[in-house]
């Protein structure tokens, strides 16, 4: 899903930025759920071609920023992936309120509600992020 909204970000700000997904768990070549493809639609955007990948050693090289849906999958990323350590972050660090839980949890086998409470947590820090990326201005 934030591979889904953050590409249209992208498209509607006319910026020159490559958009990709890869998880840390994740197998090659798997579709998204149900109700990730319902949620998103709901939103206007069709992921339905999307696959998982895993996050592999040319992906962290080549990718200039990082981002995790929480704590827990960014300290897993920089474990593997020392490397990575300045370009990695949390998603949600970028809403600029540093008492807000910054973790979005995985929907996986849950019902449409919890995609639906995932992708709006995903989608209110992906502004930031923007911003982020195209100037380097951290909000936090």
């Amino acid at each position: 899903m934030a591979e889904g909204l953050f590409r249209q970000l992208v498209e509607e700000s006319g910026e020159d930025i490559t958009v990709a997904s890869a998880g840390i768990g994740a197998m090659d070549g798997m579709e998204p759920s149900e109700n990730s493809i319902i949620a998103m639609r709901e939103e206007g955007i069709d992921i339905s071609e999307q696959r998982s990948q895993m996050l592999t050693p040319p992906m962290v090289e080549e990718f200039t920023h990082i981002f995790g849906m929480g704590r827990s999958h960014i300290e897993v990323i920089r474990s593997y992936f020392p490397e990575s350590i300045e370009k990695t972050f949390v998603l949600r660090e970028f809403l600029g309120d540093g008492d807000l839980d910054l973790d979005v949890p995985d929907p996986i086998g849950l019902d449409l509600d919890e995609y639906i409470r995932c992708r709006n947590l995903i989608k209110e820090a992906l502004p930031g992020i923007l911003k982020f990326v195209v100037s380097g201005d951290h909000i936090s």
